[in-house]
């Protein structure tokens, strides 16, 4: 192979002519060094031998050395053929465990743990089989339809671990076990978005609409093929719901107008009588200003008072339907974050306006929320 190349030395005399009688029989030289009568150099390692053979029968002196570029790597690489098959061989191994699996994990399983590892035995789920065979959401449909008194089970992969999590439910304290089921209920009308069954029998799905009382999840659950027993449903239904709030303002306010008369008078009093009575001013509706100043200290405790009452006048005048619009909608919307909670976020929201007798305005704030309108039976009893 021409590419691997090896180095080599040649001593005496008339060196050139080594040179040019091997490029008279096609030897390719490469690196050629000159140091007085020694030269080096490379050659294709299949050439070696002539190279070698003509410098021997011109009498020259001739050493062949180690190889160089790719072949020394493969020199490097032959030396350390143990390390590097047992460093592949441990990549192919860990390659290979990924796709198989090592452990089945029951969490929570309690009773069910040794009738359940029996199971996953005979249906072929043991260390060593090969991930792609075992389907997950098949698995756990099989081991909820063999264990029906369980509420429900996971079937998950960590890793290389495939984990099995089973749900009993929460028992009830001792002596408060129903006769009969309860069922959730919702709390107000809706169109559901979603529901996960703690315990019981679902009857609604996302998309459908609900109204308040409505039952959500059944209180029973199948023990068999035909039977069920009845339980104390639980779970979580969320739905769209919608809220709303209404503010009515009239379309004119009542407006103080001053006239521009006014009566002043100055009077003088104490605790137990007045010195100078103060006059009235006659005026039907007024605006008072009162100024006052202590006189005689602790000894004479009187107070002179300087008093202006304005004329005033009550007139009815009508706002523009735009301002109150706007201050209707505000406060529409105020008091149903009020009525709603502060915490809950609106997907939607928006204010509705309409006028009563070209007199009011009637502001109706809308909000469109996402809640859990699940409720027990129990509660509501």
């Amino acid at each position: 192979m021409k590419w691997i190349k090896r180095s080599f030395s040649a001593e005496g005399l008339n060196l050139e002519r080594l040179i040019r009688r091997a490029a008279e029989q096609g030897l390719e030289l490469r690196r050629i060094s000159r140091s007085g009568r020694r030269m080096t150099g490379q050659a294709a390692e299949k050439e070696i031998p002539a190279l070698e053979k003509l410098a021997r029968e011109g009498g020259w002196g001739f050493s062949i050395g180690s190889r160089t570029g790719f072949g020394a790597g493969l020199d490097r690489i032959s030396s350390r053929r143990f390390l590097i098959s047992a460093c592949v061989l441990a990549l192919l191994t860990a390659i290979a465990g990924t796709q198989l699996l090592w452990y089945a994990q029951l969490v929570n399983a309690g009773a069910y743990e040794g009738d359940m590892r029996l199971y996953l035995e005979e249906v072929g789920v043991v260390p060593g089989a090969l991930r792609k065979k075992i389907d997950t959401g098949s698995l756990r449909d099989q081991l909820e339809w063999r264990y029906p008194d369980v509420a429900w089970i996971e079937v998950g992969w960590r890793g290389m671990t495939l984990e099995i999590r089973v749900f009993q439910g929460v028992a009830l304290p001792d002596g408060t076990q129903p006769e009969g089921g309860y069922d959730v209920v919702a709390a107000r009308d809706g169109i559901v978005t979603g529901i996960v069954t703690a315990a019981g029998t679902p009857l609604v799905q996302a998309g459908e609409i609900v109204r308040k009382g409505q039952v959500l999840i059944k209180g029973e659950e199948r023990t068999g093929l035909e039977e069920t027993r009845p339980v104390a449903a639980r779970g979580r239904v969320t739905a769209r719901v919608w809220d709303a709030y209404a503010v009515t303002m009239n379309l004119s306010e009542r407006q103080t107008v001053y006239t521009g008369r006014t009566f002043r008078h100055t009077g003088v009093s104490t605790p137990w009588f007045p010195l100078l009575r103060e006059k009235d001013s006659g005026f039907a509706q007024q605006d008072t200003s009162v100024k006052s100043l202590p006189l005689g200290g602790l000894f004479l405790p009187a107070v002179i008072e300087w008093r202006t009452d304005m004329e005033a006048e009550v007139r009815i005048a009508q706002r523009p339907a735009e301002a109150v619009e706007a201050e209707a909608g505000l406060a529409a919307m105020r008091k149903l974050r009020e009525k709603v909670g502060r915490s809950d976020d609106f997907v939607d929201k928006w204010v509705d306006y309409s006028m009563i007798d070209s007199e009011e305005i009637c502001a109706v704030a809308y909000a469109e929320r996402i809640i859990d309108i699940a409720v027990s039976e129990r509660d509501t009893q």
